[in-house]
């Protein structure tokens, strides 16, 4: 029986947006892995913040995406050395970004200058603090290839800003349910097509190429455009995504994060006659 690789953002699609909390996903995520389902978090957070959820939730065997697309990282247990990779601890990590953080950083701190804005990494512990809801702030700052932002100048001003990071800087702008990234070009679909294509090149056809992606902001538009079951997650926080017009087998939840996550899953487990979950 074939399986699926499924695409998940973490915070506001699979973690409650304020208090970090996945209610019951991690026994949803154990009905998953007994069809050897593949739980692939697709994420702005960082490496470190990643690797500790995927930790708690026994799910160190999948690979993953950080920092929207920027790095991924392929767990050495079960992928032999992928081309382009480099060893990272228990990975392979392939960087799809050519600028790292502290180039950002740099960039940042002299567009500064000309335009109103707060660099995230920044702002005292107490501020992130308050901005997060987090309890530890250090794995949230350990960013190898971006830099979080708040914006706090005007909208024209904005696309002035965009303009510069995209032409002159050739960088990309991801906006986030909190924060807006500063990269280089990179975004949750680029990874995706990345991730599947090493699944495909190592694993031959032993998953669906038809993919499963659950999101609930911005950033993760194009990853749920790509999909061929997209399930976007109720966000009070933020207007609903708009996906492509055209695009079918869409499913808004009902409910927000952490419940989001488990009530998408049921239901496409319905509409697909039980191949995700007995």
């Amino acid at each position: 029986m074939k399986s699926f690789l499924i695409f998940s953002d973490l915070d506001g699609s699979f973690l409650h947006h304020q208090n970090y909390s996945y209610g019951k996903n991690d026994l949803v995520i154990e009905k998953l892995k007994k069809n050897n389902h593949q739980i692939i978090f697709n994420s702005s957070k960082t490496y470190s913040e990643i690797r500790i959820i995927l930790k708690t939730l026994k799910l160190t065997m999948m690979p993953f995406s950080c920092e929207n697309g920027a790095t991924l990282y392929f767990p050495k247990t079960i992928f032999k050395k992928i081309k382009k990779s480099q060893s990272f601890e228990d990975y392979w990590k392939i960087n799809l970004t050519n600028k790292n953080s502290l180039k950002w950083y740099k960039i940042l701190k002299e567009l500064k200058k000309d335009f109103h804005f707060e660099i995230i990494c920044d702002l005292s512990k107490k501020d992130i603090l308050k901005l997060t809801n987090l309890r530890d702030i250090k794995q949230m700052l350990k960013r190898e290839a971006s830099q979080l932002i708040i914006w706090k100048d005007n909208k024209k001003n904005f696309n002035e800003f965009s303009k510069i990071i995209k032409i002159n800087c050739k960088g990309s702008l991801n906006q986030g349910g909190r924060f807006i990234q500063i990269s280089s070009p990179c975004n949750k679909r680029i990874a995706t097509k990345e991730i599947c294509h090493i699944y495909h090149e190592s694993f031959g056809d032993k998953f669906y190429q038809s993919i499963i992606a659950i999101g609930d902001n911005k950033n993760d538009r194009d990853m749920l455009n790509l999909a061929k079951y997209s399930c976007v997650i109720k966000n009070k926080y933020s207007a609903p995504i708009k996906l492509n017009y055209l695009k079918k087998n869409v499913f808004y939840s009902q409910t927000d994060a952490p419940l989001g996550w488990e009530e998408s899953l049921k239901h496409l487990n319905k509409k697909l006659n039980g191949k995700i979950y007995q």
